[in-house]
Protein backbone atom coordinates (compact mmCIF):
# COMPACT_ATOMS: atom_id res chain seq x y z
CA UNK A 1 0.00 0.00 0.00
CA UNK A 2 1.55 3.22 -0.74
CA UNK A 3 0.90 6.63 1.49
CA UNK A 4 1.28 10.37 1.01
CA UNK A 5 2.43 12.52 4.34
CA UNK A 6 0.14 16.06 4.22
CA UNK A 7 1.99 19.09 6.28
CA UNK A 8 -0.70 21.61 6.80
CA UNK A 9 0.90 24.54 7.74
CA UNK A 10 -1.23 27.93 9.12
CA UNK A 11 0.25 30.70 11.46
CA UNK A 12 -1.55 29.30 14.48
CA UNK A 13 -1.60 25.86 14.64
CA UNK A 14 -0.04 22.77 11.95
CA UNK A 15 -0.78 19.10 10.77
CA UNK A 16 1.07 16.04 10.00
CA UNK A 17 -1.46 13.88 8.50
CA UNK A 18 -0.95 10.48 6.89
CA UNK A 19 -2.70 8.87 4.22
CA UNK A 20 -3.40 5.79 1.59
CA UNK A 21 -4.34 7.06 -1.79
CA UNK A 22 -5.19 3.52 -3.49
CA UNK A 23 -8.72 4.08 -3.52
CA UNK A 24 -9.56 7.69 -3.25
CA UNK A 25 -8.07 9.46 -0.08
CA UNK A 26 -8.49 7.70 3.31
CA UNK A 27 -6.74 9.89 6.05
CA UNK A 28 -5.11 7.43 8.35
CA UNK A 29 -3.03 9.18 11.05
CA UNK A 30 -2.87 12.91 12.24
CA UNK A 31 -0.19 14.95 14.32
CA UNK A 32 -1.11 18.53 15.28
CA UNK A 33 0.71 21.28 17.39
CA UNK A 34 0.60 24.97 17.79
CA UNK A 35 2.64 26.59 14.94
CA UNK A 36 4.26 28.99 17.54
CA UNK A 37 5.45 31.35 14.03
CA UNK A 38 7.44 34.04 16.12
CA UNK A 39 9.92 31.36 16.88
CA UNK A 40 11.14 30.78 13.62
CA UNK A 41 11.10 28.54 10.67
CA UNK A 42 13.82 26.23 12.12
CA UNK A 43 11.82 25.79 15.04
CA UNK A 44 8.80 24.87 12.93
CA UNK A 45 10.62 22.73 10.18
CA UNK A 46 12.06 20.29 13.35
CA UNK A 47 8.42 19.68 14.79
CA UNK A 48 7.32 19.17 11.77
CA UNK A 49 9.63 16.83 10.45
CA UNK A 50 9.82 14.82 14.04
CA UNK A 51 6.01 14.28 13.65
CA UNK A 52 5.95 12.91 10.39
CA UNK A 53 9.03 10.23 11.26
CA UNK A 54 6.67 9.39 14.74
CA UNK A 55 3.67 8.97 12.22
CA UNK A 56 5.45 6.81 10.05
CA UNK A 57 7.42 4.65 12.91
CA UNK A 58 4.04 4.10 14.39
CA UNK A 59 2.40 2.98 11.20
CA UNK A 60 4.81 0.67 11.12
CA UNK A 61 5.82 1.54 7.39
CA UNK A 62 8.86 2.77 5.35
CA UNK A 63 10.11 5.78 3.53
CA UNK A 64 10.00 2.87 0.85
CA UNK A 65 5.84 2.67 1.40
CA UNK A 66 5.68 6.75 0.75
CA UNK A 67 4.19 8.02 -2.75
CA UNK A 68 5.15 11.56 -2.09
CA UNK A 69 4.61 14.75 0.85
CA UNK A 70 2.33 17.39 0.07
CA UNK A 71 2.60 20.76 1.87
CA UNK A 72 -1.04 23.34 2.62
CA UNK A 73 0.56 26.64 3.10
CA UNK A 74 -0.71 30.05 2.66
CA UNK A 75 0.60 32.17 0.05
CA UNK A 76 2.30 33.64 -1.25
CA UNK A 77 4.26 30.78 -2.95
CA UNK A 78 6.18 29.92 -5.85
CA UNK A 79 4.74 26.32 -6.25
CA UNK A 80 6.53 25.26 -9.58
CA UNK A 81 10.26 25.97 -7.78
CA UNK A 82 8.52 24.77 -4.42
CA UNK A 83 9.00 28.38 -2.12
CA UNK A 84 7.57 29.54 0.19
CA UNK A 85 7.68 33.40 0.01
CA UNK A 86 6.88 35.69 3.24
CA UNK A 87 3.74 34.37 3.89
CA UNK A 88 2.50 36.96 6.24
CA UNK A 89 1.23 34.79 9.03
CA UNK A 90 4.52 33.42 9.11
CA UNK A 91 7.16 36.02 9.62
CA UNK A 92 11.14 35.28 8.84
CA UNK A 93 9.77 32.04 6.03
CA UNK A 94 11.49 34.18 3.45
CA UNK A 95 11.95 32.49 0.15
CA UNK A 96 12.48 28.73 1.96
CA UNK A 97 12.94 26.21 -0.79
CA UNK A 98 11.04 24.23 0.94
CA UNK A 99 10.31 20.61 -1.06
CA UNK A 100 13.57 20.79 -1.98
CA UNK A 101 14.14 20.42 2.01
CA UNK A 102 11.54 17.85 2.00
CA UNK A 103 12.95 16.03 -1.15
CA UNK A 104 16.50 15.35 1.04
CA UNK A 105 15.31 15.12 4.28
CA UNK A 106 12.47 11.91 3.09
CA UNK A 107 13.79 11.12 -0.22
CA UNK A 108 10.33 11.69 -2.32
CA UNK A 109 8.75 13.78 -4.21
CA UNK A 110 6.98 17.17 -2.84
CA UNK A 111 4.52 19.28 -3.81
CA UNK A 112 3.33 22.17 -2.11
CA UNK A 113 0.11 24.36 -2.89
CA UNK A 114 -1.44 27.99 -1.31
CA UNK A 115 -4.09 26.18 1.22
CA UNK A 116 -7.04 27.96 -0.60
CA UNK A 117 -6.40 26.02 -3.95
CA UNK A 118 -5.70 23.06 -2.10
CA UNK A 119 -9.29 23.22 -0.16
CA UNK A 120 -11.16 24.36 -3.16
CA UNK A 121 -9.72 21.00 -4.93
CA UNK A 122 -11.17 19.17 -1.93
CA UNK A 123 -14.13 20.67 -1.86
CA UNK A 124 -14.80 20.55 -5.71
CA UNK A 125 -13.78 16.57 -5.83
CA UNK A 126 -15.07 15.04 -2.90
CA UNK A 127 -17.41 17.95 -1.26
CA UNK A 128 -19.92 20.42 -2.27
CA UNK A 129 -18.80 21.15 -5.78
CA UNK A 130 -19.00 17.66 -6.68
CA UNK A 131 -20.17 17.73 -10.45
CA UNK A 132 -19.05 21.41 -11.26
CA UNK A 133 -16.90 22.77 -13.57
CA UNK A 134 -17.12 26.20 -12.43
CA UNK A 135 -16.64 26.78 -8.37
CA UNK A 136 -14.84 28.56 -6.26
CA UNK A 137 -13.96 28.31 -2.49
CA UNK A 138 -13.52 30.91 0.04
CA UNK A 139 -11.96 29.83 3.35
CA UNK A 140 -13.83 32.29 5.41
CA UNK A 141 -11.32 31.75 8.33
CA UNK A 142 -9.27 33.79 10.56
CA UNK A 143 -8.20 35.67 6.89
CA UNK A 144 -10.43 35.43 3.85
CA UNK A 145 -8.82 33.40 0.80
CA UNK A 146 -10.02 31.64 -2.75
CA UNK A 147 -9.51 29.33 -4.90
CA UNK A 148 -11.04 29.26 -8.69
CA UNK A 149 -11.89 26.33 -10.84
CA UNK A 150 -12.90 27.38 -14.31
CA UNK A 151 -13.83 25.06 -16.92
CA UNK A 152 -12.98 22.09 -14.89
CA UNK A 153 -8.83 23.73 -14.63
CA UNK A 154 -7.60 24.83 -11.01
CA UNK A 155 -6.70 28.77 -11.98
CA UNK A 156 -2.84 29.31 -9.75
CA UNK A 157 -1.87 32.16 -11.12
CA UNK A 158 2.00 33.08 -12.22
CA UNK A 159 2.83 32.93 -8.15
CA UNK A 160 0.24 30.98 -6.47
CA UNK A 161 -2.14 34.09 -5.61
CA UNK A 162 -4.85 34.23 -8.03
CA UNK A 163 -8.40 35.05 -6.59
CA UNK A 164 -7.07 37.13 -3.56
CA UNK A 165 -10.34 38.63 -3.64
CA UNK A 166 -9.43 39.48 0.27
CA UNK A 167 -7.52 41.98 -0.72
CA UNK A 168 -9.94 43.70 -2.65
CA UNK A 169 -10.85 47.10 -1.04
CA UNK A 170 -15.09 47.55 -0.81
CA UNK A 171 -14.82 50.54 1.48
CA UNK A 172 -12.87 53.53 1.97
CA UNK A 173 -13.19 52.91 5.76
CA UNK A 174 -13.16 49.83 7.80
CA UNK A 175 -11.61 46.94 9.47
CA UNK A 176 -8.12 46.38 8.95
CA UNK A 177 -7.66 42.65 7.22
CA UNK A 178 -5.14 41.62 4.24
CA UNK A 179 -3.10 45.06 4.69
CA UNK A 180 -5.84 47.32 3.62
CA UNK A 181 -9.17 49.04 5.85
CA UNK A 182 -12.16 48.32 4.18
CA UNK A 183 -10.84 45.11 2.90
CA UNK A 184 -13.03 41.70 2.25
CA UNK A 185 -10.51 39.89 4.35
CA UNK A 186 -11.50 43.47 6.85
CA UNK A 187 -14.88 42.23 6.77
CA UNK A 188 -15.81 39.10 6.46
CA UNK A 189 -12.71 37.40 7.97
CA UNK A 190 -12.30 36.26 11.25
CA UNK A 191 -10.00 38.53 12.76
CA UNK A 192 -11.85 41.31 10.79
CA UNK A 193 -14.99 40.35 12.22
CA UNK A 194 -13.47 41.14 15.64
CA UNK A 195 -12.26 44.18 14.78
CA UNK A 196 -15.60 45.21 13.57
CA UNK A 197 -17.38 43.98 16.56
CA UNK A 198 -15.25 45.58 19.22
CA UNK A 199 -15.38 48.96 17.11
CA UNK A 200 -19.22 48.68 17.35
CA UNK A 201 -19.27 47.87 21.02
CA UNK A 202 -17.21 50.99 21.69
CA UNK A 203 -19.29 52.70 19.77
CA UNK A 204 -22.40 51.29 21.83
CA UNK A 205 -20.60 52.35 25.01
CA UNK A 206 -20.21 55.74 24.43
CA UNK A 207 -23.80 55.97 23.07
CA UNK A 208 -25.00 54.79 27.27
CA UNK A 209 -26.24 52.00 25.48
CA UNK A 210 -23.43 48.75 26.16
CA UNK A 211 -24.24 45.80 24.66
CA UNK A 212 -24.91 42.28 26.46
CA UNK A 213 -22.01 41.07 26.18
CA UNK A 214 -19.98 44.24 27.85
CA UNK A 215 -22.87 44.08 30.86
CA UNK A 216 -22.16 40.03 31.30
CA UNK A 217 -18.04 41.20 32.06
CA UNK A 218 -16.29 40.50 28.91
CA UNK A 219 -13.83 43.25 28.15
CA UNK A 220 -14.39 45.02 24.80
CA UNK A 221 -10.66 43.77 24.41
CA UNK A 222 -11.72 40.46 24.19
CA UNK A 223 -15.10 40.50 21.82
CA UNK A 224 -13.81 38.36 19.02
CA UNK A 225 -16.31 36.75 15.92
CA UNK A 226 -16.92 33.53 18.30
CA UNK A 227 -18.35 35.75 21.00
CA UNK A 228 -20.55 37.77 19.17
CA UNK A 229 -21.74 34.62 16.97
CA UNK A 230 -22.96 32.96 20.39
CA UNK A 231 -24.94 36.25 21.58
CA UNK A 232 -26.60 36.72 17.49
CA UNK A 233 -27.60 32.99 18.27
CA UNK A 234 -28.92 33.88 21.22
CA UNK A 235 -31.64 36.59 19.91
CA UNK A 236 -29.07 39.48 20.83
CA UNK A 237 -30.12 41.84 17.97
CA UNK A 238 -26.79 43.86 18.58
CA UNK A 239 -24.78 40.58 17.60
CA UNK A 240 -27.37 39.79 14.74
CA UNK A 241 -26.83 43.06 13.55
CA UNK A 242 -23.11 42.97 13.22
CA UNK A 243 -23.73 39.58 11.81
CA UNK A 244 -25.67 41.32 9.31
CA UNK A 245 -23.07 44.02 8.61
CA UNK A 246 -20.83 40.72 7.66
CA UNK A 247 -23.61 39.50 5.35
CA UNK A 248 -23.94 42.83 3.08
CA UNK A 249 -20.34 43.18 2.85
CA UNK A 250 -19.74 39.42 1.95
CA UNK A 251 -22.58 39.65 -0.32
CA UNK A 252 -20.95 42.61 -2.42
CA UNK A 253 -17.86 40.60 -2.39
CA UNK A 254 -19.77 37.43 -3.88
CA UNK A 255 -21.04 39.59 -6.39
CA UNK A 256 -17.80 40.31 -7.71
CA UNK A 257 -16.75 37.06 -8.24
CA UNK A 258 -20.12 36.26 -9.73
CA UNK A 259 -19.87 38.87 -12.42
CA UNK A 260 -16.39 38.51 -12.71
CA UNK A 261 -15.74 34.59 -12.83
CA UNK A 262 -19.75 33.43 -13.52
CA UNK A 263 -19.35 30.07 -11.21
CA UNK A 264 -22.14 28.25 -11.01
CA UNK A 265 -21.57 27.23 -7.74
CA UNK A 266 -19.11 29.27 -4.44
CA UNK A 267 -18.88 27.12 -1.96
CA UNK A 268 -17.79 29.37 1.65
CA UNK A 269 -15.56 27.38 4.81
CA UNK A 270 -15.40 28.03 8.41
CA UNK A 271 -17.47 31.23 9.63
CA UNK A 272 -20.16 30.66 6.66
CA UNK A 273 -20.98 26.96 7.52
CA UNK A 274 -21.29 27.54 11.65
CA UNK A 275 -23.06 31.23 11.25
CA UNK A 276 -25.09 30.52 7.16
CA UNK A 277 -27.93 31.13 9.51
CA UNK A 278 -26.82 35.11 10.34
CA UNK A 279 -25.18 35.88 7.03
CA UNK A 280 -27.64 34.23 4.45
CA UNK A 281 -30.24 37.27 4.79
CA UNK A 282 -28.18 40.41 4.30
CA UNK A 283 -25.95 38.09 1.89
CA UNK A 284 -28.54 37.64 -0.86
CA UNK A 285 -29.88 41.01 -0.53
CA UNK A 286 -26.82 42.29 -1.69
CA UNK A 287 -26.03 40.02 -4.02
CA UNK A 288 -29.72 40.64 -5.60
CA UNK A 289 -28.50 44.12 -5.81
CA UNK A 290 -24.76 44.31 -7.00
CA UNK A 291 -24.57 41.10 -9.37
CA UNK A 292 -25.99 40.86 -12.67
CA UNK A 293 -29.52 38.70 -12.99
CA UNK A 294 -28.56 36.03 -15.74
CA UNK A 295 -25.16 35.63 -13.55
CA UNK A 296 -26.42 35.24 -10.38
CA UNK A 297 -29.72 33.24 -11.23
CA UNK A 298 -27.15 30.31 -12.56
CA UNK A 299 -25.22 30.42 -9.56
CA UNK A 300 -25.49 28.71 -5.29
CA UNK A 301 -23.69 29.43 -2.66
CA UNK A 302 -23.29 26.89 -0.04
CA UNK A 303 -21.37 25.71 2.86
CA UNK A 304 -18.36 23.14 2.60
CA UNK A 305 -19.01 19.63 3.52
CA UNK A 306 -15.64 18.24 4.11
CA UNK A 307 -15.91 19.55 7.65
CA UNK A 308 -12.93 19.37 9.62
CA UNK A 309 -11.08 17.21 7.58
CA UNK A 310 -10.72 20.19 4.78
CA UNK A 311 -7.14 20.95 6.14
CA UNK A 312 -5.75 17.38 6.39
CA UNK A 313 -7.13 16.76 3.32
CA UNK A 314 -5.96 19.74 1.59
CA UNK A 315 -2.36 19.30 2.57
CA UNK A 316 -2.69 15.31 0.72
CA UNK A 317 -4.81 16.56 -1.76
CA UNK A 318 -1.46 19.29 -2.71
CA UNK A 319 0.51 15.90 -3.81
CA UNK A 320 -2.63 13.86 -5.71
CA UNK A 321 -3.23 17.05 -8.01
CA UNK A 322 0.36 17.36 -8.88
CA UNK A 323 0.90 13.29 -9.17
CA UNK A 324 -2.61 12.89 -11.41
CA UNK A 325 -3.84 10.95 -8.45
CA UNK A 326 -7.81 10.97 -8.94
CA UNK A 327 -8.75 11.58 -4.58
CA UNK A 328 -12.39 10.08 -5.84
CA UNK A 329 -12.80 6.95 -4.48
CA UNK A 330 -14.25 4.23 -6.59
CA UNK A 331 -17.25 2.02 -5.30
CA UNK A 332 -17.37 -1.43 -6.51
CA UNK A 333 -18.70 -1.69 -9.51
CA UNK A 334 -22.30 -2.67 -9.65
CA UNK A 335 -23.77 -2.44 -12.88
CA UNK A 336 -24.65 -5.88 -14.23
CA UNK A 337 -24.28 -5.37 -17.61
CA UNK A 338 -20.53 -3.95 -16.97
CA UNK A 339 -19.65 -7.03 -14.93
CA UNK A 340 -21.31 -9.60 -17.69
CA UNK A 341 -18.88 -8.92 -20.13
CA UNK A 342 -16.05 -9.31 -16.97
CA UNK A 343 -17.37 -12.34 -15.67
CA UNK A 344 -17.56 -13.59 -19.52
CA UNK A 345 -13.96 -13.49 -19.95
CA UNK A 346 -12.78 -15.69 -16.90
CA UNK A 347 -15.53 -18.23 -17.98
CA UNK A 348 -13.92 -18.67 -21.32
CA UNK A 349 -10.64 -17.97 -20.57
CA UNK A 350 -9.99 -19.93 -16.54
CA UNK A 351 -6.12 -19.43 -17.07
CA UNK A 352 -6.50 -15.41 -16.76
CA UNK A 353 -8.31 -15.72 -13.24
CA UNK A 354 -4.94 -14.56 -11.95
CA UNK A 355 -5.67 -11.00 -13.46
CA UNK A 356 -9.35 -10.73 -12.42
CA UNK A 357 -7.86 -8.08 -10.10
CA UNK A 358 -5.32 -6.08 -12.38
CA UNK A 359 -7.88 -6.18 -15.39
CA UNK A 360 -10.71 -4.46 -12.79
CA UNK A 361 -8.06 -1.77 -11.86
CA UNK A 362 -7.42 -1.11 -15.59
CA UNK A 363 -11.12 -0.24 -16.24
CA UNK A 364 -11.03 1.74 -13.36
CA UNK A 365 -8.00 3.52 -14.96
CA UNK A 366 -9.79 4.05 -18.39
CA UNK A 367 -13.43 4.91 -16.86
CA UNK A 368 -11.61 7.48 -14.29
CA UNK A 369 -9.98 8.70 -17.04
CA UNK A 370 -13.27 9.27 -19.80
CA UNK A 371 -15.05 10.68 -16.33
CA UNK A 372 -12.41 12.84 -16.17
CA UNK A 373 -12.68 14.26 -20.11
CA UNK A 374 -9.37 12.73 -20.72
CA UNK A 375 -8.87 9.97 -23.74
CA UNK A 376 -6.35 6.70 -24.05
CA UNK A 377 -2.80 6.35 -25.85
CA UNK A 378 -2.01 3.28 -26.92
CA UNK A 379 1.04 1.78 -28.65
CA UNK A 380 2.96 -1.33 -29.61
CA UNK A 381 5.00 -2.78 -32.06
CA UNK A 382 4.28 -5.86 -34.53
CA UNK A 383 1.04 -7.76 -33.93
CA UNK A 384 0.88 -5.25 -30.79
CA UNK A 385 0.32 -2.27 -33.19
CA UNK A 386 -2.57 -3.67 -34.89
CA UNK A 387 -3.80 -4.28 -31.21
CA UNK A 388 -3.24 -0.52 -30.65
CA UNK A 389 -6.01 0.08 -33.53
CA UNK A 390 -7.73 -2.19 -33.03
CA UNK A 391 -8.58 -0.80 -29.48
CA UNK A 392 -8.65 2.76 -30.91
CA UNK A 393 -11.42 1.46 -33.06
CA UNK A 394 -13.50 -0.10 -30.62
CA UNK A 395 -13.51 2.90 -28.22
CA UNK A 396 -13.86 5.31 -31.00
CA UNK A 397 -17.19 3.92 -32.46
CA UNK A 398 -19.95 1.58 -31.73
CA UNK A 399 -19.03 -1.99 -30.18
CA UNK A 400 -21.52 -4.01 -28.59
CA UNK A 401 -24.00 -0.59 -28.85
CA UNK A 402 -24.81 2.03 -31.50
CA UNK A 403 -24.37 4.70 -29.14
CA UNK A 404 -26.65 7.44 -29.96
CA UNK A 405 -25.63 10.89 -29.87
CA UNK A 406 -27.93 12.77 -26.79
CA UNK A 407 -30.36 15.51 -27.74
CA UNK A 408 -28.27 18.44 -27.53
CA UNK A 409 -25.01 17.16 -29.41
CA UNK A 410 -27.87 15.80 -32.23
CA UNK A 411 -28.97 19.29 -32.34
CA UNK A 412 -26.26 21.27 -32.76
CA UNK A 413 -25.07 19.07 -35.62
CA UNK A 414 -28.51 18.54 -37.31
CA UNK A 415 -28.70 15.97 -40.28
CA UNK A 416 -25.40 14.48 -39.67
CA UNK A 417 -26.13 13.20 -36.29
CA UNK A 418 -27.46 10.58 -38.06
CA UNK A 419 -24.40 9.04 -39.22
CA UNK A 420 -22.31 9.14 -35.98
CA UNK A 421 -21.92 7.50 -32.68
CA UNK A 422 -20.96 8.48 -29.85
CA UNK A 423 -16.93 8.29 -29.00
CA UNK A 424 -14.26 7.69 -26.22
CA UNK A 425 -11.17 9.42 -27.30
CA UNK A 426 -8.28 7.06 -28.23
CA UNK A 427 -5.30 7.72 -30.09
CA UNK A 428 -3.01 4.66 -31.65
CA UNK A 429 0.47 5.99 -31.62
CA UNK A 430 1.18 3.81 -34.32
CA UNK A 431 -0.85 4.85 -36.80
CA UNK A 432 1.46 8.11 -37.73
CA UNK A 433 3.59 6.76 -39.98
CA UNK A 434 5.30 10.57 -41.64
CA UNK A 435 5.65 11.58 -38.08
CA UNK A 436 6.81 8.33 -36.67
CA UNK A 437 9.06 7.85 -39.74
CA UNK A 438 10.64 11.30 -39.79
CA UNK A 439 11.10 11.34 -35.65
CA UNK A 440 13.06 8.01 -36.34
CA UNK A 441 15.31 9.13 -38.73
CA UNK A 442 15.99 12.87 -37.53
CA UNK A 443 16.20 12.56 -34.20
CA UNK A 444 15.93 8.86 -32.01
CA UNK A 445 13.82 5.95 -33.28
CA UNK A 446 13.19 4.86 -29.92
CA UNK A 447 11.62 7.88 -28.77
CA UNK A 448 8.91 7.89 -31.63
CA UNK A 449 6.20 7.04 -29.16
CA UNK A 450 7.55 9.01 -26.34
CA UNK A 451 7.31 12.17 -28.78
CA UNK A 452 3.42 11.53 -29.51
CA UNK A 453 2.93 10.88 -25.30
CA UNK A 454 4.61 14.38 -24.67
CA UNK A 455 2.66 15.91 -27.32
CA UNK A 456 -0.82 14.71 -26.65
CA UNK A 457 -0.84 13.20 -23.46
CA UNK A 458 -2.11 15.06 -20.00
CA UNK A 459 -2.44 14.11 -16.47
CA UNK A 460 -6.06 13.32 -17.13
CA UNK A 461 -5.17 10.72 -19.70
CA UNK A 462 -3.90 6.98 -19.91
CA UNK A 463 -1.59 5.52 -21.93
CA UNK A 464 -1.52 1.45 -22.52
CA UNK A 465 1.72 0.02 -23.43
CA UNK A 466 1.33 -3.57 -25.43
CA UNK A 467 4.54 -5.63 -25.64
CA UNK A 468 4.86 -9.35 -25.56
CA UNK A 469 8.12 -9.16 -23.95
CA UNK A 470 7.54 -6.01 -21.82
CA UNK A 471 10.72 -4.68 -23.38
CA UNK A 472 10.02 -3.32 -26.32
CA UNK A 473 11.95 -0.02 -25.67
CA UNK A 474 9.99 2.64 -27.83
CA UNK A 475 6.99 1.50 -25.61
CA UNK A 476 9.40 1.62 -22.32
CA UNK A 477 10.62 5.30 -22.82
CA UNK A 478 6.73 6.43 -24.03
CA UNK A 479 5.58 4.69 -20.35
CA UNK A 480 8.17 6.56 -18.86
CA UNK A 481 7.26 9.75 -20.72
CA UNK A 482 3.30 9.33 -19.39
CA UNK A 483 4.66 8.47 -15.98
CA UNK A 484 6.21 11.52 -15.57
CA UNK A 485 3.52 13.37 -16.84
CA UNK A 486 1.07 12.52 -14.12
CA UNK A 487 -0.80 9.82 -16.28
CA UNK A 488 -1.63 6.09 -15.64
CA UNK A 489 0.20 3.65 -17.07
CA UNK A 490 -1.39 0.22 -18.12
CA UNK A 491 1.17 -2.41 -19.46
CA UNK A 492 -0.28 -5.45 -21.26
CA UNK A 493 2.36 -8.01 -21.51
CA UNK A 494 3.54 -12.12 -21.32
CA UNK A 495 3.94 -13.77 -17.96
CA UNK A 496 7.55 -11.50 -17.02
CA UNK A 497 6.14 -8.15 -17.46
CA UNK A 498 9.49 -7.21 -18.42
CA UNK A 499 10.63 -3.50 -17.95
CA UNK A 500 7.42 -2.06 -18.15
CA UNK A 501 6.69 -3.87 -14.94
CA UNK A 502 8.08 -1.97 -13.20
CA UNK A 503 6.79 1.61 -14.29
CA UNK A 504 3.05 1.03 -14.73
CA UNK A 505 0.08 1.11 -12.97
CA UNK A 506 -1.74 -1.58 -13.71
CA UNK A 507 0.11 -4.89 -15.37
CA UNK A 508 -2.01 -7.27 -16.73
CA UNK A 509 0.84 -9.63 -17.92
CA UNK A 510 -1.08 -12.69 -19.40
CA UNK A 511 0.29 -15.96 -18.38
CA UNK A 512 2.12 -17.12 -21.46
CA UNK A 513 5.83 -16.37 -22.63
CA UNK A 514 4.88 -17.57 -26.83
CA UNK A 515 4.73 -14.51 -28.71
CA UNK A 516 1.30 -15.57 -30.76
CA UNK A 517 -0.36 -17.47 -27.06
CA UNK A 518 0.12 -13.68 -25.11
CA UNK A 519 -1.38 -11.90 -28.45
CA UNK A 520 -4.38 -14.02 -28.57
CA UNK A 521 -5.03 -13.61 -24.35
CA UNK A 522 -4.67 -9.97 -25.16
CA UNK A 523 -7.15 -9.78 -27.46
CA UNK A 524 -10.49 -10.73 -25.12
CA UNK A 525 -8.57 -8.27 -22.64
CA UNK A 526 -8.96 -5.42 -24.34
CA UNK A 527 -12.27 -6.10 -26.21
CA UNK A 528 -13.83 -6.93 -22.19
CA UNK A 529 -12.26 -3.31 -21.19
CA UNK A 530 -13.42 -1.85 -24.49
CA UNK A 531 -17.35 -3.75 -24.02
CA UNK A 532 -17.28 -2.71 -19.99
CA UNK A 533 -16.71 0.80 -20.56
CA UNK A 534 -19.08 1.18 -23.36
CA UNK A 535 -21.38 -0.16 -21.21
CA UNK A 536 -20.42 2.06 -18.35
CA UNK A 537 -21.41 5.06 -20.23
CA UNK A 538 -24.16 3.74 -22.67
CA UNK A 539 -26.92 2.33 -21.17
CA UNK A 540 -29.93 1.45 -24.09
Amino acid sequence: MKYIIGFDIGGTKCAVNLASVVNGIELTDKEAFPTEAGKGYKYVEKNLFNAARRIIKKNGISMNDLSAIGVSCGGPLDSKKGLILSPPNLPGWDNIPFTDILKKEFKVPAFIMNDANACALVEWKLGAGQGTDNMIFLTMGTGFGAGVISEGVLIKGKNDMAGEIGHIRLEDEGPLGYGKNGSVEGFCGGNGIGILARSITRDLIESGRPPAWILDGIKTEEVDAKIIADYADGGDEDAKRIYEIVGEKLGKALSILIDLLNPEKIVIGSIFKKSEHLLRRSMEEAIKREALIHSRKVCSIVPAETGDRLGDLASIMAACYEMGIDPVPLSQERNENVLRHYRRLFERYKELEGLKKNIMDAYYCLLRTYKNKGKLLVCGNGGSAADSEHIAGELMKGFYKKRPLGKEMSELLGENSRYLQGALPAIALTAHSALSTAFANDVNSEMVFAQQVYGYGRKEDTFIGISTSGNSINVVRAAEVAKSLGMKVIAMTGAGGGRLASICDVLINVPSEITADIQEYHLPVYHTLCAMIEEKFWIE
